[in-house]
């Protein structure tokens, strides 16, 4: 009982986690029958984010366990397997947990949490309410409530949710994160923009220029110490960047006299052709001098526009960079395909297409497909059968060796992920699938896109799959085949 007490007194010092689990292991060592350590320990495990090791250790101590605390158990694990993403594990375990506990309004959140994970929106949002009717006071049952709302498009109702969850804990960089997305999607871009600026508040991994340093959209003559140099911090993914840098000439026009981005790697080469930057850097290097900072998803709120007047295209491929595409038979359309967006990106279970549901368009004549889908993809999606697609993006080193690829394309037709804005910034017609309820910059409705006029967008309705999306694309391609000069 010693080391069990020894364990639970460490574990409330954030810094003693290692020692905690130590004393832990070794009361479980003399207790084999008692589910005590081993509970204690999951939960130590949970604090130092070791999930797959504190599911095992949960397991463990369930087995064992015959008192009321199993369900406590089984929600803890649910949560460790959620954010493992294992969700179709965490829901049953969430499940049986509330049966244990029907009464238990964080076993219910929960619940509902990882119910939305699992495109499960609308018992998520059963979950949250019951949660709420049970006493949950807290602010994030409420932005919980929220997420499950927006899911579903219902944008004006978790607009609501999470208002109120802000009126509960105002300070909570969470819910004002939440709230800016909801607004952004639903067209009403200055207050979303503001609200988005709540994302780096406390954030840890804020540089500290970000913050002491901050631009505000004041001019910076060429007479400050820096030389009037303003340096942009790249942002999220590579998405975000090739996107958000069409805003650098407006820049210029604010009296900005140097502007230097610092970036991911693996777009250096190709930002190099933006307008209006005078130097590019990697974002992990150390940085030249400069007056202020900002990051680039903070310049459409400062500079109050949707999606700048950039001209197209605004980025290029550098002279001497060449990718030539794999050959394709004489006369044939030109197509890349991606159907599978980052693994890590939080949303990617709602974007990302099964290979086999893309038959439809590889069955249409007249097309050569290009693979443009990087990494080892076919553990979690598939792969299209190899005589159906031609290898290209492991082809290239860099998104500049891409882009030189995708100038030898005709037409993209991909998933929402990175290359969809490649394409974009270069002027090529891109053809996106896109869920039902989409990243905030493709909106709730219509074909076209406000930041890329290439564009054509084909949307899952409701609830419903995608299969008939991709049966109206492919119905498209069809006739883009047929008469080339119309599309």
């Amino acid at each position: 009982m010693a080391w069990l007490h020894l364990g639970e007194v460490l574990s409330t010092f954030p810094d003693q986690l290692q020692a905690a689990a130590e004393a832990l292991r070794r009361a479980g060592g003399l207790m084999p029958r008692d589910h005590r350590p081993l509970n204690a320990l999951a939960g130590v495990l949970m604090g130092g984010k070791r999930y797959d090791d504190a599911v095992q250790a949960y397991r463990a101590a369930a087995a064992m366990a015959t008192d009321p605390n199993l369900a406590d158990m089984l929600n803890n694990m649910g949560v460790a397997l959620e954010r493992l993403e294992r969700r179709d594990e965490a829901v049953p375990m969430m499940r049986a947990a509330s049966l244990i506990r029907p009464d238990s309004p964080a076993i219910h959140d929960n619940l509902g949490n990882a119910l939305l994970g699992t495109a499960q929106a609308e018992e998520a949002e059963t979950c949250h309410r019951r949660a709420l009717a049970l006493g949950a006071k807290g602010g994030e049952t409420w932005s919980n409530l929220g997420n499950s709302l927006h899911r579903q498009g219902r944008l004006d109702e978790a607009d609501a949710a999470y208002r109120r969850a802000i009126e509960i804990n105002p300070e909570e960089p969470k819910f004002h994160t939440n709230l800016a997305l909801n607004l952004l999607l639903a067209g009403r871009m200055e207050e979303g923009w503001r609200e988005y600026e709540w994302r780096w508040r406390g954030h840890p991994n804020l540089p500290p220029y970000l913050v002491d340093r901050v631009w505000t959209g004041e001019p910076l003559p060429a007479d400050l110490p820096g030389g009037g140099t303003l340096l942009l911090q790249a942002e999220q993914g590579y998405g975000d960047t090739l996107q958000f840098i069409r805003y650098v000439p407006q820049l210029k026009a604010r009296g900005v006299n140097r502007v230097i981005l610092a970036c991911q790697p693996e777009l250096i080469r190709l930002m190099e052709t933006a307008p209006g930057l005078d130097a590019v850097v990697g974002e992990a290097g150390p940085m030249p001098p400069f007056d202020k900072a900002v990051t680039l998803l903070s310049l459409p709120g400062l500079l109050g526009g949707l999606a700048a007047p950039a001209a197209f295209p605004y980025l290029s491929v550098p002279q001497g960079v060449r990718m030539p595409l794999p050959a394709a038979p004489a006369g044939t359309l030109k197509v890349g395909l991606a159907w599978a967006g980052r693994p890590t990106h939080g949303d990617d279970w709602n974007r990302s297409i099964p290979a086999r549901m893309l038959a439809p368009i590889l069955d249409v004549p007249g097309v050569t497909f290009y693979s443009l889908q990087r990494g080892a993809v076919a553990p979690r999606l598939g792969r299209p059968p190899a005589d159906r697609l031609v290898e290209a993006a492991d082809l290239c080193a860099d998104f500049c060796d891409t882009a030189a690829m995708l100038m030898g394309l005709d037409l993209i037709i991909s998933v929402d992920t990175a290359v969809v804005h490649l394409a974009g910034a270069l002027g090529k017609p891109v053809w996106l699938l896109l869920p039902s309820v989409p990243d905030f910059r493709w909106r709730l409705e219509g074909e076209a896109s406000d930041w890329y006029p290439a564009f054509r967008l084909f949307r899952r309705k409701g609830q419903s799959g995608w299969e008939a999306p991709i049966a109206r694309l492919a119905e498209a391609l069809r006739a883009r085949v047929d008469r080339p000069a119309s599309a």
